[in-house]
């Protein structure tokens, strides 16, 4: 039963929302002990079977999964299980078979269940807090299309005097066919465009690094300790493809395409007007292929370029 002092809206109740429950299950599914979250979960505190709680949907699945266990043994499912206002959530549930030592009945299995939903909602919550310390830590992670090339410059040598082993990742981003669009379209439309473009790019590079207006259509950005390629290509990938995701909404009919340069310290030299110049061949190629691409240097394929003042 619900007790008159908890509140339900559109038959969501917070106080149930599991995201550490546990308990232990005996040879016949029925519970032995659980943690209070759990027990607030399911509703009840006496002696109960799990497998009650379970949708017929996912049951034999469940009781498969747990019957072919061998002991000491985890497997992951995510099922659906019964709360107390009989809504049925989405869980995860990590199970586990146990013996106990020198016991005729001994195999037990352990679940710990966490709400799916629940789980979302605090992974959010985390990673405003996180973003939160990362703008209180470092002045330089503001978000902004202020910055032009001395800011830019500086905060590359902050980081790296203050961080013996601080790796940033240099890129240039242009937008390859803006031209055919503002032929074509309003100012509002031009407008929207270049917010879409903004907007991504800023959530994309949060507290990890800056962003610079350069001119019309055309960025910087530099991104911290995110050298490792399959993660920087995770990164232009998720970028570009998300504003052309959204630019289908101002009009269906425009591929936007991007040219991308990329250069990283320390991978391409420790000497920052080398690695700028790295930067700018990584572009010229892009552009050269005919754009609608990104350009990671590497000396091995793009060739070394000699420090001039040497």
């Amino acid at each position: 039963m619900i007790s008159d002092n908890h509140t339900m809206d559109s038959n969501y109740i917070d106080e149930y929302e599991l995201t550490n429950g546990y308990a232990v299950v005996d040879s016949n599914f029925s519970i032995v002990t659980a943690n209070e979250p759990m027990y607030m979960f399911l509703g009840m505190s006496k002696h109960y079977s799990i497998i009650d709680s379970i949708h017929q949907v996912d049951l034999d699945d469940f009781i498969d999964v747990a019957n072919s266990l061998r002991p000491d043994i985890k497997k992951c499912m995510c099922i659906r299980m019964r709360r107390i206002d009989n809504s049925y959530r989405w869980v995860l549930v990590d199970i586990e078979k146990k013996c106990i030592p020198d016991a005729k009945q001994s195999e037990y299995l352990e679940l710990h269940i966490s709400d799916v939903l629940a789980i979302r909602n605090l992974n959010r919550q985390l990673q405003l807090k996180i973003n939160k310390l990362n703008n209180t830590a470092d002045e330089h992670t503001v978000k902004t299309f202020t910055l032009q090339e001395p800011d830019i410059k500086k905060y590359c040598i902050d980081n790296i005097s203050n961080e013996p082993d601080c790796r940033l990742a240099l890129i240039y981003f242009e937008v390859d066919n803006i031209d055919s669009f503002k032929q074509n379209h309003s100012e509002d439309d031009i407008h929207r465009i270049c917010q879409v473009i903004e907007d991504v790019i800023l959530k994309g590079v949060e507290g990890r690094g800056v962003v610079g207006f350069l001119d019309d259509f055309r960025y910087s950005i530099i991104l911290k300790n995110i050298n490792n390629e399959v993660k920087l290509r995770a990164f232009l990938e998720h970028v570009r493809t998300m504003i052309a995701w959204n630019c289908k909404f101002i009009d269906s009919s425009y591929n936007i395409s991007f040219s991308i340069g990329i250069a990283r310290y320390p991978e391409n030299g420790k000497n920052l007007d080398i690695i700028k110049a790295k930067l700018n061949r990584a572009i010229d190629i892009a552009r050269a292929k005919g754009g609608n691409r990104y350009i990671i240097y590497k000396e091995v394929l793009h060739g070394e370029i000699e420090d001039s003042d040497k």
